[in-house]
């Protein structure tokens, strides 16, 4: 096996592009309003209970249930607020201030976002032999409004994510070094993790499922050796996430996920306190095609995706939004146009997988939306991303190749180019929209110029 460099060793700039995100992420952190996040106050009710309670609760504890809602977040996954509370803890010992602590919970976050961009390094290695191809592929994760937004207050979101990038890079090195006990304990330890975070990524888990076990037998032809090794990683999984599942069969009487538990807070809540409505397209008889097109379930999740701030109300102009969806497009159009090419690296059947995964969020989004609650939110469908970014910057990578036969240096730099192109698209967006509005604080000429409006 050869022995790789370490990426910050490799790539020079990747060391300092991931502390300037985490700077981003950061100063988002400190400073963001405390509703600023959605769902944001929600989540922390749940930290503040571990805190004062030093214990995990129970769905259907009063203090944790929102009003509004008529339940807690204390039914489903949430790992994040789990080590969010251990920040808040630390910093319980040193002051009182609610703004600190919630800070202090929020860096959960901002160092998840900054693995997130490791890994997405460590996948971009394994993926391009051109290095700038690598800085574009972290780039296009690292510089998009919504990622930072996000790695800015409290969500299960951004854990998802970091997950789901680890469960990426793991395959390709099982597939290109064999699964041996350093990749199988990493590919457990991104499992175990997006299990206890959200169910909109899990389609990452049914991934290294699939992955592994197509990969493994062919590179076992004992099949005892296959099955010991299946079972090293099942086992890994369990003891990493396997308690809280059984806690929850335990305390919600088999309930696994939470969730029918949840719903039943809901109507229990609803019968103690009156009634609230939630929309509920499906419940209404509303036609999914009206729902996705007059309801703009479409435009608002690709906008929010984008990036779309505080609570849902802070959009950008629509020309970003006309940008980075054409940016998108070309990208995605280069990646079908050059496939002949790219088959040896991405094999249909892997190709398939990581369609499957740009698929799945947004398939589970559009049912929750109708079945469930009507919430077209980008953050739902933010687990495609490390699929996404693969095949985006592939398909930039090619025609960097293909330019680069005439134009040798020009070609070379497209996708260094590119990257460029975001982080400043993104400097302006941070800058003009996301520092005034979501901090106040207004930088000179920031509130000279509008490049958002407020629904």
């Amino acid at each position: 096996m050869e022995k790789r460099k370490p990426i910050i060793t490799k790539y020079k700039f990747a060391l300092p592009m991931i502390l300037l995100s985490g700077m981003f992420f950061f100063i988002l952190a400190l400073k963001m309003d405390q509703y600023a996040g959605p769902d944001e106050s929600m989540r922390y009710l749940v930290v503040q209970w571990i805190v004062d309670h030093n214990a995990l609760p129970i769905g259907f504890e009063d203090e944790i249930i929102n009003p509004r809602w008529g339940f807690s977040y204390a039914f489903t996954p949430y790992l994040p607020s789990m080590i969010g509370a251990i920040f808040a803890k630390i910093a319980s010992f040193f002051t009182s201030e609610p703004m600190v602590l919630l800070s202090a919970c929020r860096m959960v976050n901002v160092f998840a976002g900054m693995a997130t961009l490791f890994a997405a390094f460590r996948v971009g290695d394994k993926m391009f032999e051109n290095k700038k191809s690598v800085y574009l592929l972290v780039s296009i994760v690292a510089f998009l409004p919504q990622f930072v937004f996000l790695c800015g207050y409290l969500n299960n979101d951004v854990m998802t994510l970091m997950s789901g990038f680890m469960i990426l890079d793991a395959v390709l090195d099982g597939m290109k070094d064999k699964w041996n006990m350093k990749n199988m304990t990493y590919l457990a330890f991104g499992v175990g993790i997006c299990a206890l975070t959200y169910y909109f990524g899990y389609g990452w888990i049914l991934f290294a499922v699939v992955c592994f076990i197509a990969t493994c037998r062919k590179q076992e032809s004992d099949k005892k050796e296959f099955w010991k090794k299946f079972g090293i990683i099942a086992l890994m999984v369990f003891v990493i996430c396997g308690w809280y599942f059984i806690r929850n069969l335990i305390i919600y009487d088999g309930d696994l996920l939470g969730y029918k538990s949840q719903r039943l807070c809901t109507e229990m809540y609803i019968q103690e306190n009156g009634t609230f409505t939630i929309y509920n397209p499906g419940r209404m008889s509303m036609h999914l095609r009206d729902m996705l097109h007059y309801g703009r379930w479409i435009e608002t999740t690709t906008e929010s995706f984008i990036g779309l701030f505080g609570g849902m109300i802070i959009c950008l102009d629509g020309k970003f939004y006309d940008l980075y969806i054409t940016a998108s497009i070309v990208a995605v159009g280069l990646f079908l146009m050059f496939r002949y090419k790219t088959r040896t690296k991405l094999k249909t059947p892997f190709l398939l997988m990581l369609v499957f995964e740009i698929v799945f969020p947004i398939v589970l989004s559009i049912y929750n939306s109708y079945t469930r609650d009507f919430q077209p939110q980008g953050r739902y469908v933010i687990a495609l991303l490390p699929a996404f970014a693969v095949i985006a910057a592939m398909g930039v990578d090619e025609l960097s190749k293909a330019v680069k036969e005439k134009y040798e240096r020009f070609g070379e730099w497209i996708p260094a180019l590119s990257a460029i192109g975001l982080f400043l698209l993104f400097a302006v967006i941070f800058y003009t929209v996301m520092l005034p509005t979501l901090t106040f604080i207004v930088l000179p000429g920031a509130d000279k110029v509008t490049f958002y409006y407020v629904r």
